[in-house]
């Protein structure tokens, strides 16, 4: 598994905290977990960059950092002692470090929920019924060949019942199409595939899980 890194840019929005003490660092740390539960208000970062003699917007930018730092952790579900060496590795002192640590493992479960709140459901394929017609003639023309593919396509789109658990529930999609065009739609396709096995594809995949 990948350990986890942050970009340059969030590495130097959270230089603010670096030199701060440990109860500063516990404060900023309490307001990135709240963003998972309500958004923060613009007048506490206004109060936090008073006191540290900041601009707010500095603030703001610390926190959506720490934000970030605790998402991508609980992403790739990394383990305390690698967020920790990560932290001393930016700078912070070894309690800011162990401030940092236990705001993730104590926000690791409620993340996880937030990020799958957050995430787009696509419906997942079930089933495909399909069906070859040919039309051989018609009153103008007798002599014909019309070949047409009826498709009828189930997926599976998940929801939630009152219970909070998930139930499955099932969409139909009735396609026709000829021959050629269904040739064309799975050139397209393998070419997506062939592109999703890529390198660079595969790199984007990482970073997204």
């Amino acid at each position: 598994m990948a350990p986890v890194t942050l970009p340059e840019d969030l590495q130097a929005n959270l230089s603010l905290l670096v030199t701060q003490g440990t109860p500063v660092v516990k404060e900023f740390c309490r307001l990135a977990t709240q963003y998972f539960r309500q958004e923060v208000k613009p007048k506490v970062f206004s109060s936090a960059a008073t006191k540290l003699g900041v601009q707010p917007s500095q603030v703001e930018d610390a926190v959506q950092a720490l934000v970030f730092l605790l998402i991508r952790c609980a992403q790739i579900s990394t383990t305390t002692t690698e967020l920790h060496s990560l932290s001393t590795s930016l700078g912070f002192t070894e309690d800011a470090a162990q401030v940092l640590v236990d705001a993730y493992t104590s926000s690791e479960v409620e993340v996880k929920e937030y990020l799958k709140s957050q995430a787009v459901k696509m419906p997942q394929y079930k089933n495909l019924e399909w069906r070859f017609d040919i039309l051989v003639g018609s009153r103008s023309l007798r002599h014909i060949a019309e070949p047409l593919l009826t498709l009828q396509l189930s997926l599976d789109a998940g929801s939630e019942s009152k219970a909070g658990r998930e139930e499955e529930t099932c969409d139909k999609l009735l396609l026709q199409t000829d021959p050629n065009n269904l040739l064309h739609i799975t050139s397209v396709l393998e070419d997506a595939l062939h592109e999703a096995r890529t390198h660079h594809s595969r790199r984007v995949q990482r970073y997204l899980k």
